[in-house]
């Protein structure tokens, strides 16, 4: 979907590149065309209104930039013909949740984790339930900062094979891999500045009338898989009113389970659905765990852990904290296990192996035989490492219905 919309995008950009009275092509129209030819535009003064520009607003500027070099003669038709390719330009429709969004614009988790792929997948799966998927805008009405997000999403997506084929490097993988991401992630922050200094730029005088968009919403009907549609409405985008799905904990998972087998009638014994739930309830009640092994957030760990966001890195430094505030023997029931820390603990357990599996391909490298495993293991391994955030990213940002 991405990628056409993109092209679209692209093109127009690339007719402002060229833009100029002799690319415009007349029409049999003649109303109003001296409206604007008596306007100075270069005189015009106006209040500072920050805000990234629209598309519009680029066309304009660029207009106005090649209107001084027009023939006094020629501009009423000159104007006639920017006018048109305005209008026509609200003509170009997409899907505006097809694109991806800034995750600024959601708050929460979303902004502060800062993934674009997260943020893509958590506002889709929400407009398909919301059915905001089907809503089309202009492409006038797009601003520029919302195209330099499609190229931040972009970017992340590249980031993923390009860390995965410089971990496959033989010897020094290892240490191409983190540069790799580093190289990634300083580009997803200079598109981010980028997107901060337009924003604050104050929007360009212009003496072209405002186009009207008072239908700039029209409902054009996107057909998408049923067990897409199926996901996204039984999710919602975490906006404070609700507990996310990856702070839920056990306890209530259970319970959560059993009032949807019960209320779908999912199946016809009942008490058997209620007896199986109690007894998973009482096991979750009576056992206990180490705290230990429940790791807390990788920001609440400093920014080094953060950054890094590796299992065993991940363990070291939660159970450090524990030490120094003298919870290390602490226990907690089963039951108020969260579902993230579930997953951290499955991540945590392949990193080790992968760990263990390192180790021994760096014996059998002695026998030349350790590289191809190095490979198999790295690409068996992929789904973790590139992965994993992305699922923990999505269950931290949205709540079941």
């Amino acid at each position: 979907m991405i990628p056409s919309r993109l092209a679209a995008l692209v093109g127009l950009v690339t007719m402002l590149a060229v833009f100029a009275p002799v690319g415009l092509t007349p029409t049999a129209r003649a109303d109003d065309t001296t409206t604007l030819a008596a306007i100075e535009v270069t005189d015009l003064e106006g209040a500072c209104v920050t805000g990234p520009p629209t598309f519009d607003a680029v066309v304009t500027a660029a207009a106005i930039a090649l209107r001084g070099a027009v023939a006094p003669d020629r501009l009423a038709d000159y104007d006639r013909r920017v006018g048109e390719f305005r209008t026509a330009m609200t003509t170009m429709r997409v899907h505006r949740d097809g694109l991806p969004i800034d995750p600024a614009e959601f708050g929460g988790r979303v902004a502060y984790l800062d993934d674009p792929i997260v943020s893509y997948l958590v506002n889709g799966l929400d407009a398909v339930r919301t059915g905001r998927i089907d809503q089309t805008v202009p492409v006038s009405a797009l601003t520029v900062t919302e195209v330099v997000e499609v190229f931040v999403l972009a970017t992340r997506i590249v980031k993923i094979p390009a860390q995965l084929a410089a971990s496959l490097v033989p010897t020094v993988g290892f240490l191409l891999k983190p540069i790799v991401g580093a190289a990634f992630t300083g580009v997803q922050s200079l598109a981010r500045a980028v997107q901060r200094h337009l924003a604050a730029q104050c929007a360009a005088p212009t003496a072209y009338p405002a186009l009207d968009l008072e239908q700039s919403v029209v409902v054009e009907h996107v057909e998408l898989p049923t067990p897409l549609v199926d996901l996204a409405n039984s999710v919602r985008r975490a906006d404070g009113a609700c507990t996310p799905m990856a702070e839920l904990t056990l306890a209530v998972l259970v319970e959560r389970v059993r009032a949807y087998v019960t209320a779908t009638g999912l199946t016809p014994d009942t008490a058997a659905v209620h007896a199986a739930a109690d007894a998973t309830q009482a096991f979750l009640r009576d056992n206990r765990v180490a705290s230990l092994i429940l790791p807390r957030r990788t920001e609440e760990l400093g920014p080094l852990v953060d950054a890094l966001d590796y299992g065993p890195v991940t363990f070291l430094a939660n159970a450090g904290f524990s030490v120094v505030e003298g919870k290390a023997l602490d226990t907690v029931p089963l039951g108020e296990v969260r579902v993230e820390n579930t997953l951290d603990l499955t991540t945590l357990t392949l990193d080790v192996l992968s760990l263990l599996l390192t180790a021994g391909n760096s014996v059998l490298g002695l026998v030349g035989v350790g590289t191809p495993l190095s490979i198999v293991q790295t690409l068996a391994f992929a789904p973790t490492t590139y992965g994993a955030p992305v699922l923990k990213g999505v269950l931290q940002s949205m709540c079941a219905v």
